[in-house]
């Protein structure tokens, strides 16, 4: 019963995990308007009763697509970022890696949902959630790469103001004839020469 038990688990996870993937496919390319629980169950190859057993409805499913896939991102976030170097080259790092997370396809798929939910109250309070949980998986991510440092009282300060910048710039990054690699050379500085301030003396 325990080995029944725990393939109905596996497959469950199986089934969550690929409707998940579909979802943030679809966002990508049809945007949250073109997406829809029929669709994504398609996609994933399950029925639609299957997918509404996990989700009721296309907002509840957008959003733990999102959330789902930041956490993927967090753990490779950390897996990827150099453990070497003193902490203001592995603070570059960060932000470098933080750069390329915000130009792939989960943040277009966020951007999508961020703005379905200016006039979508069903999306609204589920997407400011996600907001702090995702700001609270960086800052942990970030903690854990820099350790001597995210002790520091202005350390939450700097991870919010670099997430920020660089989301920001993403954003612009979209407009095809935007140098935004020049862009993000300056911004990069910047951020950088702020960490310097931040926390000294214990990594400058």
């Amino acid at each position: 019963m325990a080995e029944g038990r725990r393939q109905q688990s596996e497959r469950t996870a199986t089934t969550r995990k690929a409707v998940l993937e579909a979802t943030l496919d679809l966002l990508v390319e049809r945007g949250y308007a073109g997406t829809s629980t029929r669709l994504a169950a398609e996609r994933a190859g399950v029925s639609l009763g299957a997918l509404q057993h996990h989700f009721r409805t296309r907002a509840d499913l957008s959003v733990e697509a999102l959330s789902h896939a930041s956490a993927r991102l967090a753990d490779e976030f950390v897996a990827t970022s150099s453990d070497s170097g003193d902490a203001l080259e592995r603070f570059g790092s960060i932000l470098d890696r933080l750069f390329v997370v915000f130009r792939g396809s989960t943040f277009a798929a966020a951007v999508e949902i961020h703005l379905a939910s200016r006039t979508d109250p069903d999306l609204q309070a589920a997407v400011l959630k996600l907001n702090r949980d995702v700001e609270m998986l960086i800052l942990d991510s970030a903690g854990e790469l820099l350790p001597e440092v995210c002790d520091q009282p202005d350390f939450p300060a700097l991870i919010s103001t670099s997430v920020s910048a660089v989301r920001g710039l993403a954003l612009t990054a979209m407009a095809p004839l935007r140098d935004s690699d020049a862009e993000w050379e300056q911004v990069r500085g910047q951020l950088i020469r702020l960490a310097s301030h931040v926390a000294q003396p214990e990594i400058a």
